[in-house]
């Protein structure tokens, strides 16, 4: 028997690069060094995304997030959009290679416009992958 997908929003498998600031416990701000740290992005869906990297970052942290959205199937004047997001840390695994881990994030905070980009650029993107 298939277990049912407990997501909200689709998914859509991406390969970008973003960066990533440790906003709260201070602790763990601490342990990253306070610094913005780039990260591989696995997935992407209007409610949040997967990335990888170095750094074992708990639950329930919060993180700044960075990225640069490019949706080659928008007009001209919408086809670059510079993200600036709030999420939470819901998930951290080991990977394989036993020095990565996959952060899942769900996005806490984000301008309505960014919303619109991204549930657009998983849309359009889904559509062209599986028509």
């Amino acid at each position: 028997m298939a277990t049912a997908e407990r997501r909200k929003f689709i998914r859509l498998s991406v390969n970008f690069i973003v960066t990533f600031k440790v906003d709260k416990p201070p602790e763990i701000r601490m342990s990253v060094g306070g610094m913005d740290v780039d990260a591989l992005m696995m997935d992407l869906s209007e409610g949040g995304m997967a990335i990888t990297t170095d750094y074992e970052i708990p639950d329930n942290t919060l993180l700044n997030i960075y990225f640069t959205l490019i949706n080659p199937y928008r007009n001209e004047d919408d086809r670059v959009t510079k993200m600036e997001l709030l999420g939470e840390v819901r998930s951290c695994s080991l990977l394989d290679n036993h020095k990565q881990r996959r952060l899942g994030i769900c996005f806490t905070q984000m301008k309505e416009s960014d919303k619109r980009a991204i549930a657009s650029f998983v849309k359009l993107n889904a559509e062209i992958e599986n028509p």
